[in-house]
């Protein structure tokens, strides 16, 4: 039986943000039962008729508006420091127009306070006060639109209750034409509930003309809805604007935590003021934190994202960094030639760690970094086995679940909580196959976990309330036409395929049965496409099991479970004491913390000392000229460097299964994986995010956990080596059972060493050979007009290339282009080429090259060159050997498409020097 949640019709911050609306239009008459209007004309008999329309209609003037919009953002508020300030800060504020964004109003609302409740009451209060009756709500995705709908059932009875019996019709847009005729030509309150995407087409029903000579769109315009816009930053796009402009809107209303486009904001509820409000608007936040026991004196490399865009390839990592505290785990950007002596704070442990590239993974593969030392450390966290953390995860999930049962059975009974409260623990997946079918591995390791804690006897008072096993777990899944759970997919666009929409109608609607104790489900495995619109106010664990590289935000995390929870009876609890969401984590506190207070800073645009932050102060615009792509001398260039080839290598494989097991016997040993569990509770207020540890839960191993895993099959598919060839190397070296001790740190450094060996092997003998394809200049127009890039350091002005600005890696790359720019008046254009030009090199890897250039000589005659920039000009001087194997091959692949190719230091004229005789010159007039 469903939990009948019982809404509190006075809560103060709810009532502020409703009048914030409704009095932007005071002085408007009430229009009664509506406005009726011609509609659209309709065929009949061979004739046209006029269909009569009750709408809304706004009578008052611009100016009228303004001065409401004003008083509204003037209105006073005590802060949480007892100060008073208007309620709209002059700095959020937007110039008031006479165009149609005079119209477009913001409301921000933490997550988890009562958005949507708060938006439907203003459909009531603004009918209430002026009569107004049509409304359309428009969600950017089925989770949110079926997240709506759920809302508008709940609060059909409350509302009526609240507003004399208020006659309201709410429903969602089905691509049935006469659903908007239905929506036109009724006078009482009407909310249609469509998603952006049903009607940014043409081809979409609402937007065809039906067989009575009237689009469906035309009934809605002609009513001149009131538009509402859930979760409007994910609508901003100029195709959606369009489409919701065209439902012709009275005027709109915009409610999110993290708009993009603030418009007129009118109301603000941040998640300071959640936190800080007493009582509390949301729950407490504690991190329970699992982290790897990293000696202070080893290198920790964790390698969580690897993000490649147009202008550059970057990564998030965790390391090891001396602090006024001590060694503490940080987490990190890392750029190319990046060193982690320096980002560490000059700990000993790191020297030689710089970074020589970092690669993008391909076709679902995770990307990865290559240090100068040789080690070579992949994406999805550390190098350690996932799968013990995995577990571990799991096990610390389950009790942090048992022990708020116990928290609550315990408060019941003092009275501290007046009914009874069913906990939920939420786990986020992102393959179905991990969870279903049985003996996957997530439901096989949780059913263990769940069998061994409900034993404990610490939970013995608790243990006869807690569901079999079989009872206790579900999986929130798309499922195909057979009933099998099955990974959500999406359109290229983002937009949820019939699948999805299933899963998303499924899971949505009855929540509420989840609150109730007599329903055993207490634990619920979804998938990670469902965090937004998918929340339930009694989840108070929440563990993010995706593998390793994780797309949640930490506010997308929470928001899941920020809502205050309901009670047995209906009622919510607002005992501080009881409302502790726990996130389980791996990662310390203070990067926990400190990535929530930067997206809340950057969500908000206010920093927690109350000044504006300026979200874009580290980025840059970058703006190509069509004119440099269209000009000859670029075209030519072009048309000479950008040929793609294929390789061939040929090695002595005795050589390199020898130089193979000398340097895997090299390697340092490696030592068992242990994590260290410690529990905190985040404080926002307006100092920042923050907190104390409140206990530390010392180190664990995961023994079940640990297997080893296919180490032959794994090397032989990273490497282009048989299998024999991978067997006979690990059968030669001295102790195989490294593997045991950290399986995934063995596969990492067993890789990079034979990768070394292999390199020695072929960067003399590398044969490229043209394949008749070419990189496409069109490429720049498609991922680099005005792009916006967030390293601003080593950006360097420029009027010689296709952009106006040059993105550099390193300081060397920079003198040199100001160089090429201030000082070399032959050199008419030059390019800094893009992440995305790439010269396939052996094992798996690529390389850009970092210049093109156009030397202009004294007889009006042009070399095309391509250079590679580094801080010697001599090969044996690079700090690693393996930028040598790179321009080595980068050599042949330029002298197989007959192109001019060196390297150097890049400080010295010399560089620009032609190479051979044998690449050809163009000759044409000197351009003025």
């Amino acid at each position: 039986m469903a939990v009948e949640i019982r809404f509190d019709a006075n809560q103060q911050y709810q009532l502020d943000a409703i009048a914030s609306v409704v009095d932007l239009f005071a002085g408007q008459e009430g229009l009664g039962q509506g406005l009726a209007t011609s509609g659209p004309k309709a065929v009949a008999g061979g004739g046209l008729f006029d269909q009569v329309v009750f709408g809304n209609s706004l009578d008052i003037a611009p100016s009228t508006i303004k001065t409401n919009l004003r008083r509204v953002q003037d209105r006073p508020v005590v802060r949480s420091d007892g100060s008073e300030t208007p309620s709209i800060a002059a700095d959020l504020r937007a110039d008031v127009s006479e165009d149609s964004d005079a119209l477009d109003f913001s409301v921000e609302m933490e997550t988890g306070t009562g958005k949507t409740y708060v938006y439907l009451r203003t459909i009531a209060e603004l009918n209430k006060a002026y009569g107004y009756t049509k409304f359309v709500i428009v969600v950017p995705s089925v989770a949110i639109r079926e997240g709506v709908l759920s809302s508008l059932d709940l609060l059909a009875d409350h509302i009526r209750d609240l507003y004399d019996g208020l006659q309201v019709d709410s429903y969602v847009w089905n691509s049935k034409p006469t659903t908007a005729r239905n929506f036109g030509i009724a006078s009482h309150v009407q909310i249609m509930v469509i998603t952006i995407d049903a009607f940014t087409k043409e081809s979409n029903v609402m937007n065809k003309q039906t067989e009575y000579g009237y689009a469906p769109i035309e009934y809605i315009q002609a009513c001149r809805p009131i538009v509402i816009m859930d979760e409007p930053q994910n609508m901003e796009t100029p195709t959606r604007q369009q489409a919701i402009a065209s439902l012709s809107p009275l005027f709109k209303l915009r409610y999110s935590a993290t708009h993009k486009d603030l418009k007129h904001l009118v109301y603000r509820l941040t998640p300071v003021d959640a936190y800080d409000h007493s009582p509390r608007l949301v729950k407490r936040i504690g991190v329970l934190s699992i982290v790897k026991d990293e000696d202070p004196n080893e290198a920790a490399v964790d390698v969580l994202k690897v993000t490649g865009t147009a202008a550059a390839v970057t990564a998030t990592a965790r390391i090891n960094r001396a602090t006024a505290q001590g060694t503490k785990l940080t987490q990190v950007t890392l750029r190319k030639d990046d060193d982690l002596h320096d980002l560490s704070g000059g700990l000993s442990a790191y020297a030689g760690w710089s970074v020589e590239d970092i690669h993008v993974g391909m076709d679902g593969q995770p990307g990865w970094i290559e240090f100068g030392n040789g080690t070579r450390i992949r994406e999805g966290g550390d190098r350690t086995n996932s799968e013990q953390l995995q577990r571990l995860m799991i096990r610390q999930a389950v009790e942090s679940h048992f022990e708020k049962e116990l928290q609550l059975v315990r408060q019941l009974r003092r009275g501290v909580i007046e009914a009874r409260l069913k906990p939920l623990t939420l786990f986020f997946i992102d393959k179905v196959a991990n969870y279903h079918p049985a003996g996957a591995k997530f439901r096989t390791w949780f059913e263990d976990e769940y069998e061994f804690v409900r034993n404990n006897p610490k939970y013995r008072a608790i243990k006869t309330q807690m569901p079999d096993v079989k009872d206790v777990h579900d999986g929130y899944f798309a499922t195909t036409s057979k009933g099998e759970p099955k990974d959500l997919s999406f359109t290229a666009t983002g937009a949820e395929t019939k699948d999805a929409e299933g899963a998303f109608e499924r899971i949505m609607r009855g929540k509420e049965k989840l609150l109730s104790c007599d329903e055993p489900l207490r634990f619920i495995f979804s998938h990670s496409a469902l965090v937004e619109g998918w929340d339930n106010p009694n989840v108070f664990t929440i563990c993010n099991l995706q593998d390793g590289r994780s797309t949640l935000r930490k506010r997308q995390q929470i928001g899941r479970g920020l809502r205050l929870p309901v009670m047995d009876n209906g009622e919510r609890c607002r005992v501080d004491d009881v409302n502790l969401l726990t996130v389980i984590a791996y990662e310390d506190f203070a990067t926990f913390a400190k990535d929530l207070q930067e997206e809340i800073e950057t969500d908000t645009g206010t920093t927690f000392t109350g000044r504006i932050v300026n979200v874009a102060k580290d980025k840059t615009t970058l703006r190509l000229k069509q004119a440099v792509l269209d000009d000859p001398i670029f075209q030519e260039l072009w048309a000479r460097i950008s040929a793609k080839t294929t390789y061939r290598i040929d090695f002595d494989t005795d050589k390199v299964v020898a130089e193979s097991v000398r340097r895997i016997n090299e390697m340092e040993p490696l030592e068992q994986v242990k994590y260290r569990i410690s529990k905190a509770e985040i404080d926002i207020t307006v100092a920042g995010v923050s907190g104390a540890e409140v206990t530390e839960r010392g180190t664990v191993e995961v023994e079940g956990a640990r297997r080893v895993p296919d180490v032959v099959g794994e090397l032989t598919r990273r490497l282009p080596l048989s299998r024999a060839t991978i067997v006979r190397i690990l059968t030669e070296i001295d102790d195989l059972d490294q593997v045991r001790a950290n399986p995934a740190a063995f596969i990492d450094q067993v890789e990079s060493a034979i990768s070394r060996a292999l390199y020695d092997q072929v960067a003399d003998g590398i044969v490229y050979t043209p394949t008749g394809e070419s990189w496409s200049a069109s490429l720049f127009k498609e991922r680099h007009q005005f792009e916006t890039v967030a390293r601003a350091d080593f950006v360097v002005p420029v009027t010689k290339s296709v952009t106006d600005k040059i993105v550099c890696d390193s300081g060397v790359e920079v003198a040199f282009a100001k160089y090429l720019e201030h000082e070399r008046d032959d050199v008419p254009l030059f390019v800094k080429l893009p992440e995305w030009f790439k010269i396939s090199i052996p094992l798996g890897v690529n390389y850009n090259p970092d210049w093109a250039i156009v030397r202009r000589e004294p007889e009006g005659t042009y070399l095309y060159l391509v250079r590679e920039t580094k801080g010697t000009g001599q090969i044996d001087q690079l700090q690693w050997e393996s930028e040598g194997w790179k321009i080595k091959f980068g050599e042949a692949h330029f002298s197989a498409i007959k192109v001019d190719f060196m390297f150097g230091d890049g400080r010295h004229g010399n560089i620009l020097v032609e190479q051979s005789e044998d690449f050809p010159k163009h000759t044409r007039a000197v351009r003025h």
